[in-house]
């Protein structure tokens, strides 16, 4: 199986979620995540490391924690 497979397709990316920016703290390590236990025991995979990979690569690493506030509002 292909590498790019195993992380799943990204749609475009226009700015960081509080889920992404959650998943990027963590080092994208499902552990205690929330999808991680929304897809337990389904066929489909959480795509979340495969987003946060695409927007790091587009729009950069989130500047602060600050950004979370932010996508909130």
């Amino acid at each position: 199986m292909h590498r790019c497979r195993d992380l799943g397709r990204v749609a475009s990316v226009r700015r960081w979620t509080k889920a992404a920016i959650d998943c990027y703290q963590r080092g994208c390590v499902c552990t205690n995540c929330y999808y991680s236990e929304f897809f337990n025991g389904s066929p489909q995979r959480c795509q979340m490391k495969a987003t946060v990979l695409e927007l790091v690569r587009v729009l950069g690493k989130p500047t602060s924690i600050e950004d979370k506030e932010s996508v909130i509002q």
